[in-house]
């Protein structure tokens, strides 16, 4: 198994195998205080299983503050990998999961970590930070 990549946006879906998403790639949310509430955000993973790793898999993804602990419910669910099709070695699955209402206690280092098989596939971090300021002028 191999990530081919994984990234944090403000919309995804996966419609018969096609990825959509907006507002890719982000790394930060701006608050002005904390406890913040982000409203909605999505983890997206692909993973390329080779023709040999058919069968059913887990997969999850934690979303942990600085120290590992979770600070949403873990989600989880069984990806089927089935054989690739004719001429091909390999079989590419994309994974949606949406975390709405998410409440961040403090400022720092958070991270989104995908799971296969209860082992880190992918860790991609997270800052909930204060909004820059804006430069003065004199």
């Amino acid at each position: 198994m191999e990530v081919t990549f994984t990234f944090l946006c403000d919309y995804a879906d996966n419609i018969g195998g096609k990825l959509t998403a907006v507002g890719i790639g982000f790394d930060t949310i701006y608050a002005t205080a904390v406890p913040a509430t982000h409203r909605s955000f999505y983890a997206v993973i692909s993973l390329r299983f080779s023709s040999v790793e058919v069968g059913t898999k887990g997969i999850g993804v934690r979303l942990v503050d600085a120290d590992g602990h979770d600070i949403v419910p873990a989600i989880d669910q069984q990806l089927n990998v089935t054989p690739p099709p004719p001429g091909y070695t390999y079989r590419n699955l994309r994974v949606v999961f949406g975390l709405s209402e998410v409440r961040f206690e403090n400022f720092g280092d958070y991270a989104v970590v995908w799971l296969v098989n209860g082992q880190e596939a992918s860790r991609v971090p997270l800052k909930v930070a204060e909004p820059p300021q804006a430069p003065t002028t004199v």
